[in-house]
């Protein structure tokens, strides 16, 4: 008889387990937010993500809150913007807070005064600006997907650039006249590999195996002409087409390398090994490399928890705080969590001409309005292979600094621990905008 009920029991016991953990998953589903418009393809709608939103409409209906935005006054607005009972508001709000969460802090600080006088030299004695020495605040922003991590002290901006001895332009111009002698780029078909299957040629642009591969197929596509600041957009835009028709053809050779990631650094500053202009195409074996297959990962993750496409709203929120400015069916953001100084982020569906125009329209806003003349770029692109989940085409571009100034702009923060930025990226938008506005009507 006991043998009968502990048999029983071990299969209510069993029973209950099973209704237990199908309530525990019906509630982890429900308690998920169902976002409003949620877009579940993988390709993105982009016609339809901007201008539904934009930072007017923000502000009027849902902050109340006329100030222009910025980074020191982020968090205040963020926070009022929670406050919203409008169900447009609402929703867009947990889609922020969804993908970033950002915290503003006091560091204040006492100096002795000796110090003062050596600060106020610094601060050019300005003293509006050293009254602020002594109420700094700053804002970390981190995006839970990326898991990418800023922090900015609106006040490191404000401190006066020392002007170097030597235009950078003009010292440039000597690098690439003394570079010119003995360049293999620009006598590319003596002193560069070919692929075994040989090289592309177009009439502006070029390919090359590189010589010391980080991939099998790893290629150099550069431009035949030497200067790395002097190229237009027929020049440019060759050299992309060049790039697409490299990665097509080794899908074709093998299709089981289908996603290509392209890398573009400009002058030693920013870690390129020659002054020639030249980037570095690569195709990953089912899988993208470094950063880029982390933001496919995290727009994966976060389908999958809130059912919703991470590009998407990605820039559905980016666009209701005004970072955005958009060109045929590409759309550019300036990063709230960028990697360097003035990131702009640029998304479309796929590797598309206006996709590339908007990468050209903010590289000349860096060196032709900006004056910055060292510059990093990486894209991954989507997948070849169609039948594969799509990630959009995703372009990161920053500026590396003065391009003479012997200290790097890596440190042991950027490398093992937080991002530190100080440009504010609600500038840097505004004149990505003008860029766009000035350059695309030629």
């Amino acid at each position: 008889m006991s043998a009968i009920l502990i048999k029983k029991w071990y299969i209510l016991m069993s029973v209950i387990a099973v209704i237990v953990l199908y309530l525990i998953i019906l509630w982890s589903y429900q308690a998920k937010p169902a976002f409003l418009g949620s877009n579940r393809n993988s390709l993105l709608p982009i016609k339809d993500l901007v201008g539904v939103f934009n930072q007017d409409w923000l502000r009027d209906t849902c902050t109340k809150d006329k100030m222009d935005l910025s980074i020191k006054n982020l968090a205040g607005f963020v926070e009022n913007w929670g406050l919203s009972s409008d169900p447009l508001c609402s929703q867009l709000y947990k889609k922020f807070s969804a993908i970033y969460s950002i915290e503003k802090n006091a560091a204040p600080l006492k100096l002795p005064d000796l110090f003062q006088v050596k600060v106020k030299k610094w601060l050019n004695n300005d003293e509006k600006l050293f009254a602020e020495v002594y109420h700094q605040e700053v804002t970390g922003i981190y995006n839970k997907w990326t898991r990418e991590h800023t922090i900015f002290n609106p006040l490191r901006e404000k401190r006066p650039v020392s002007i170097p001895e030597e235009p950078e332009n003009i010292y440039v111009n000597r690098l690439v006249e003394k570079s010119k002698v003995s360049c293999d780029f620009c006598r590319y078909k003596d002193y560069t590999a070919e692929d075994t299957f040989g090289r592309l040629d177009s009439i502006y642009a070029f390919s090359a195996s590189n010589a010391f591969k980080l991939e099998r197929y790893h290629d150099l596509f550069a431009l035949k002409s030497h200067h790395p600041h002097q190229w237009n957009i027929e020049q440019y835009m060759d050299l992309m087409n060049l790039t697409q028709k490299w990665f097509a053809l080794i899908h074709t050779i093998e299709p089981e390398f289908c996603c290509p990631s392209l890398v573009w650094d400009i002058l030693p500053r920013a870690g390129a090994s020659q002054i020639h202009p030249h980037m570095h195409g690569l195709v990953g074996q089912n899988r993208y490399h470094g950063g880029i297959e982390n933001w496919r990962h995290g727009a994966e993750d976060y389908y999958n928890f809130y059912h919703s496409n991470y590009f998407s709203d990605l820039i559905q929120v980016n666009a209701a705080l005004g970072l955005t400015v958009q060109h045929g069916d590409a759309i550019a953001f300036a990063n709230l969590v960028p990697k360097k100084d003035n990131e702009v982020v640029i998304i479309s569906n796929k590797a598309s001409q206006s996709f590339f125009q908007l990468i050209y329209y903010v590289m000349r806003a860096f060196i032709d309005d900006m004056d910055k003349l060292a510059i990093s770029m990486g894209i991954g692109c989507p997948s070849l292979d169609h039948n594969a989940k799509q990630m959009p085409a995703v372009a990161r571009i920053v500026t590396r600094g003065a391009v003479a100034d012997v200290r790097s702009d890596m440190s042991s923060l950027e490398l093992f621990s937080v991002t530190n930025v100080n440009i504010d990226p609600f500038k840097v938008i505004k004149i990505i905008r003008n860029s766009v506005e000035k350059r695309a009507s030629k």
